[in-house]
C-alpha cells in the first residue's frame, strides 16, 4: 500500500480550498492504536462531502499492527466502517472517488450507498522501458528525429497555452490557468509539482505534462497533459512520457497513476504504456435523483456527457 501520495500534501489541500471554495478536513482515525486510517475530505458550503474538480480521488492511507489475515481483515473492516459512518453523517454531493488503497467497500454497500468500480493503470516507474510496447518507445524516437525536445519548465504562460490543444479536441476543460500553476508551484515546490514542456525544432511549445509526485517510494499523478495535433502524430506525447519517466526514476518515485482508463479510446492508448490495471471505487447516495442519473448515464446522450469528466 502506497502511503506517500501528493494528494495528502498541505499545499495541494490549500489549493483545493483556494480554487474550488471547499473546506478541507484531515481525518486521522486511530481509536484503539491497533489500526490507523488517514484521509482528506472536502466539504461544500452545505457541509456535504465533495470530490473537488481535477482531483482523481480522495486519498486514503491504512495501516495496522496485525500480522495474520483474520486480524488484518477485521481491522480493515472496523476502520472502513468508521470511515463510512463519517460519510453517512455528512452526506455526499454528486459522487466521490476513493484511493485504490481502499478495496473493501462492503461498509458502503451495507449503508446503502451506490458503489461503482472504475479503473486506472499503475505503471512501475523502474521497469517502464521493459513493459511498455515498442510503439511507445518508437514514437519517442520518431519525435527526436524530427527535432522535438523536452525540458522541465516554469514558463506557465506557454504551458497554459499548450493545455488548450487538448481542450479543442474533446469536451474537457482543465480549468487551470497561469495563476493556478504559479500558485501550485509556490505552495508545493519542485519536490511535488513539476511541468514538462515539449518544443519543436523552431522553439515553439507544442505539448506539456503536468504532474504531482512524491519522491522516494511515492506515487506520481498524471494530473494534466496536452499536445498539439501535428506534434501528437509525430510522437511527442511518448517523448514527454519518456522524459518524465526518466526524471521520476531519478527521484525514486515508485508508481505512476495514469489518472483513469474508463473510456475505450483512452484505455487503448494507456494500456500501451505497460501498466497494471487497477480498480478503485466511486460512491453516491442511493436516492431517486441518483437513480435518474443512472438511467441518463446509460443513455447515449448521458454517456457522451460522461466522457467529459472521466478518463
Amino acid at each position: 500500500m502506497i502511503d506517500k501520495d501528493p494528494l495528502f500534501e498541505e499545499g495541494w489541500i490549500r489549493f483545493n480550498e483556494y480554487k474550488w471554495g471547499v473546506k478541507a478536513n484531515i481525518i486521522d482515525l486511530s481509536p484503539t492504536n491497533k489500526w490507523r486510517l488517514k484521509t482528506v475530505i472536502y466539504l461544500n458550503k452545505k457541509g456535504k462531502i465533495v470530490l473537488p474538480p481535477r482531483n482523481p480521488y480522495l486519498p486514503i492511507y491504512f495501516e495496522c499492527e496485525a500480522e495474520n489475515l483474520p486480524k488484518i481483515n477485521a481491522r480493515k473492516r472496523e476502520a472502513f466502517n468508521a470511515l463510512c459512518d463519517i460519510y453517512v453523517e455528512k452526506g455526499i454531493h454528486e459522487r466521490v472517488a476513493f484511493s485504490p488503497n481502499i478495496m473493501d467497500m462492503r461498509s458502503f454497500n451495507w449503508k446503502n450507498f451506490i458503489v461503482m468500480p472504475i479503473y486506472t493503470y499503475h505503471i512501475d516507474i523502474e521497469t517502464f522501458t521493459d513493459n511498455a510496447r515498442n510503439s511507445v518507445i518508437n514514437k519517442a524516437k520518431k519525435a527526436k528525429k524530427k527535432g522535438y525536445y523536452c525540458e522541465i519548465s516554469t514558463d506557465y504562460e506557454a504551458i497554459e497555452n499548450c493545455l488548450r490543444f487538448a481542450e479543442s479536441r474533446k469536451p474537457f476543460k482543465h480549468h487551470t490557468g497561469k495563476k493556478d500553476l504559479e500558485y501550485l508551484a509556490n505552495m508545493l515546490g519542485d519536490d511535488t509539482f513539476i511541468c514538462f514542456l515539449a518544443w519543436d525544432k523552431d522553439r515553439k511549445p507544442v505539448g506539456t505534462w503536468i504532474r504531482l509526485f512524491e519522491k522516494n517510494g511515492g506515487i506520481v499523478h498524471a494530473w494534466s497533459a496536452s499536445v498539439e495535433n501535428s506534434a501528437l502524430r509525430d510522437g511527442v506525447n511518448s517523448l514527454l512520457g519518456e522524459f518524465a519517466f526518466e526524471y521520476f526514476e531519478q527521484q525514486k518515485c515508485k508508481i505512476f497513476d495514469f489518472g483513469g482508463a474508463n473510456l475505450p479510446s483512452v484505455a487503448n492508448m494507456k494500456e500501451n504504456w505497460g501498466g497494471e490495471l487497477v480498480t478503485y471505487y466511486t460512491i453516491r447516495e442511493r436516492n431517486f435523483k441518483n437513480l435518474l442519473k443512472e438511467i441518463y448515464f446509460h443513455s447515449k446522450q448521458g454517456y457522451n456527457r460522461f466522457k467529459g469528466w472521466v478518463r
